[in-house]
């Protein structure tokens, strides 16, 4: 899913992974703050839901929200806007 202007060349936009599941408030929470920061910049958005792999789920099931840029992760749990702004250098 694209985010921000769609003219822009996705090849120089960053990749931001977005770990998530139905029903986790933090999550809900998480999601705005990439919303309100993709009025601001470009970038790639995957949204995985940890139910769907086993290896996910448990990996991720106590850390979730788990937001990464570039394959590295930026923040997770109580996911604070400053923190993903700075990774995305907004």
């Amino acid at each position: 899913m694209k985010t921000g202007a769609e003219n822009v060349d996705t090849a120089a936009q960053p990749k931001v992974t977005f770990y998530t599941k139905a029903g986790c408030h933090l999550c809900d929470d998480a999601r705005e703050v990439l919303d309100e920061i993709a009025t601001h910049t470009d970038f790639e958005l995957t949204e995985i839901d940890i139910r769907t792999d086993s290896t996910l789920f448990e990996t991720y099931r106590y850390r979730i929200p788990v937001i990464l840029v570039n394959e590295q992760v930026v923040a997770e749990g109580r996911i604070e806007y400053n923190d993903v702004a700075h990774a995305l250098h907004v």
